[in-house]
């Protein structure tokens, strides 16, 4: 998969401003992912037409999944964290999405286990139930395109 720089550099820019927004405010606005999905929908649809299925499941599927995953953690993950991994969906397609959603949690996990061992240890330090999640989802696009852009 070969990803031109009008997927790549929109990406960055979406990742950035979800990931200030998620961590000072924690919110990412709809203004922000819901034109992102249109953006790369329709880039991809003009593009690639023989592969817009492919970027449209990425919609679906990681969208889906991140609902889920919303609905089984009784509302941890927010709206705009769906609407950010349906977004990264609409712009690597439903495969290369699948490793992002992998690199997510995988970074995630790697970051906030040790802090909430030391809280447990310590008893000093409270974690908070909420964590902002896109920087994680900023952190595994990220590496994801930097695998793509190097195989």
């Amino acid at each position: 998969m070969v990803l031109s720089w009008y997927v790549i550099i929109p990406i960055l820019f979406v990742m950035a401003v979800a990931m200030y927004t998620d961590l000072r405010r924690r919110l990412i606005y709809d203004w922000l992912t819901l034109p992102g999905i249109v953006y790369f929908l329709v880039l991809h649809a003009y593009l690639h037409p023989e592969k817009w299925l492919t970027y449209a499941m990425g919609v679906i599927v990681l969208g889906g999944i991140s609902l889920l995953m919303a609905v089984i953690s009784n509302g941890q993950m927010g709206g705009g964290d769906i609407k950010l991994l349906a977004l990264v969906g609409a712009a690597v397609g439903w495969q290369a999405g699948l490793v992002v959603l992998m690199l997510t949690y995988l970074l995630a996990g790697v970051s906030v286990l040790p802090m909430w061992a030391i809280a447990k240890m310590t008893g000093r330090m409270k974690l908070g139930r909420e964590i902002p999640l896109a920087p994680f989802v900023a952190g595994g696009t990220s590496l994801m395109l930097v695998m793509i852009m190097y195989s």
